[in-house]
């Protein structure tokens, strides 16, 4: 029966063929299988099966559907079948059953004829010839497309579905997985798309391109803060802002740190260099950072919840803000908890602890806290043990007078907040919030998240 395999389901006969993978696929009809008689409508008997044989063409094959009648009759019904295939971006299938290779793979090719069908596997196997690469020049850009000839003598747009891009030198031009081109310099440049295992590309010539020139530094001072923002010149004079998209670094962050905003905080006196990088290019500016002791008391300098990840330590840093020593001994840290509204106390600090002007002190859950990225092993020791801060609720530092001496809240029902509270430490974020000037007794004014700097009572004149 030349690879035909016949299965009765349900009363229905259903042929399977199996195929060679190759382009062109041989398919050989065997016996009485062969179709016969003309096209159209049973009449001799009712149709108890379909079978589908195929001849290979070009590029495809010629499928054929013949149904068995109850009376033993062989019918050809190839016109008057309903044919479809299984995966159109393989072959597909026309109305008289002419099969078109449209990419490597397989389909199941199916021919329905008065509710009974038959169906072949057709397994399909191209190659890529070659690949053409054009493009469409915009201002300071090109717009390039790839298209594949695969060996079935038919072109694909592949500059979406499947071309890799790339570009001889990004120094020149950059190009991104659509096939656009960004020009960056003048020159020559190769834009390149790989399907497969063939690379076409296109040698492109750019001039009167704007260049970026340099890079430049600007920073606005604030209350124990520099704002700064990085601008990129370019060869026609124009200027734009790229604080956003630099790479900021302070050259000593014992002195002032820059987050990726180009937001800086200041930590000790002396004299940093507060640097943007932008396209490989590197622009700076020189700070004098002059921290001065100008608060009234003892704050909350720098706090981390452990929200509902055990892994993640809290911490709890207080800094004495006033230009004198303030002895802490019996001073508690209380934490109201928004499951029940309790309040319960989480440290007393001994007998005979004194912070002197400008120091800190760490209460921490973990003998040591993590600080920067917190899965580094760099770390400070704690000065004390803190219980668990286990809610978004709210924490205050009292005096042991009973009276509140700083206070932050995480929920507006909190009694420890002062004027708007912050958002809630979401789970698993290892960030803190940190103070970022003096006490203006306004919670979501005075503290921001920030990669953790926690600092113990080795630090002075430090925030």
């Amino acid at each position: 029966m030349g690879g035909i395999v016949a299965v009765w389901r349900q009363g229905v006969a259903w042929t399977q063929q199996v195929w060679p993978v190759a382009l062109a696929i041989s398919l050989a009809a065997c016996g009485s299988e062969t179709p016969t008689g003309p096209s159209g409508p049973s009449i001799a008997g009712t149709t108890v099966a379909v079978t589908v044989t195929c001849t290979a063409e070009p590029n495809g094959q010629q499928c054929r559907a013949s149904a068995q009648l109850s009376n033993d009759t062989v019918q050809d019904v190839t016109a008057s079948a309903t044919w479809t295939s299984s995966n159109t971006s393989v072959a597909t299938v026309d109305s008289g059953g002419r099969v078109t290779n449209i990419a490597s793979g397989q389909a199941e090719i199916r021919a329905t004829y008065e509710d009974r069908f038959g169906s072949t596997l057709v397994m399909v196997n191209l190659s890529v010839l070659s690949v053409a690469v054009t493009c469409t020049p915009e201002t300071g850009a090109h717009v390039c497309t790839a298209r594949a000839t695969l060996s079935n003598g038919l072109i694909q747009d592949v500059t979406r579905s499947g071309a890799f891009w790339f570009s001889s030198n990004t120094n020149v031009a950059a190009v991104d997985s659509s096939g656009r081109v960004t020009h960056v310099n003048n020159g020559q440049v190769e834009i390149a798309a790989r399907f497969g295992t063939v690379t076409g590309g296109v040698l492109l010539t750019l001039s009167g391109v704007r260049t970026l020139a340099s890079v430049s530094v600007a920073c606005t001072a604030g209350v124990e803060t520099h704002q700064c923002a990085a601008l990129a010149h370019f060869s026609d004079g124009t200027t734009e802002t790229v604080t956003s998209q630099a790479t900021w670094t302070s050259s000593n962050t014992a002195v002032a740190i820059v987050d990726s905003s180009g937001r800086v905080r200041h930590r000790i006196s002396g004299q940093v260099e507060i640097r943007a990088v932008y396209r490989s290019l590197t622009g700076s500016i020189a700070l004098e950072i002059v921290v001065g002791l100008t608060g009234t008391s003892v704050v909350i300098n720098e706090f981390a919840l452990r929200a509902t990840d055990a892994s993640v330590d809290d911490f709890v840093e207080l800094r004495n803000d006033s230009a004198s020593a303030v002895h802490i001994s019996g001073w508690q840290i209380r934490e109201w908890l928004a499951s029940d509204g309790s309040i319960a106390v989480r440290l007393t600090v001994p007998q005979g602890v004194v912070l002197m002007p400008g120091c800190h002190y760490l209460a921490a859950f973990n003998p040591t806290v993590k600080i920067g990225t917190y899965t580094t092993d760099v770390g400070v020791a704690r000065d004390i043990k803190l219980d668990n801060l286990s809610t978004n609720g709210g924490i205050a530092l009292f005096r042991i007078d009973g009276t509140i001496v700083d206070q932050v809240g995480m929920n507006p029902s909190s009694p420890f907040k002062e004027g708007a509270t912050l958002p809630p430490t979401m789970i698993d974020d290892s960030r803190s919030y940190s103070r970022v000037g003096n006490d203006t007794n306004d919670n979501a004014s005075d503290f921001v998240k920030v990669t953790r700097t926690a600092m113990n009572s080795t630090s002075c004149a430090v925030r």
